[in-house]
């Protein structure tokens, strides 16, 4: 099951700024990916976190990163996960 989180938030100068999250999970791990625009482009911060069930014995992972793009990185995505590109729409 995944959930997803849009926010939309007003500066005290009128700048308005929007941010998208989405989390879910897959075999006993744990994910997480945030992007936010700003003026001249996107921050992204991606994580993930747990232990794999995938019947071994595995480590926990804990593993994040965070990185700026000029670039939308969901307009890239197939047609399906294309929805996500009203981020650069900032009247949605």
């Amino acid at each position: 099951m995944s959930r997803t989180v849009i926010e939309k938030e007003t500066g005290k100068d009128g700048s308005q700024s929007i941010s998208y999250r989405k989390s879910w999970e897959k075999d006993g791990v744990n994910y997480n990916k945030e992007v936010r625009k700003v003026e001249g482009g996107y921050i992204i911060r991606e994580s993930k976190y747990g232990k794999p069930s995938d019947g071994e014995e595995g480590d926990y992972i804990d593993e994040s990163k965070e990185y700026v793009s000029t670039t939308n990185p969901f307009s890239e995505k197939k047609e399906d996960e294309n929805m996500f590109s009203f981020i650069d729409n900032p009247s949605f």
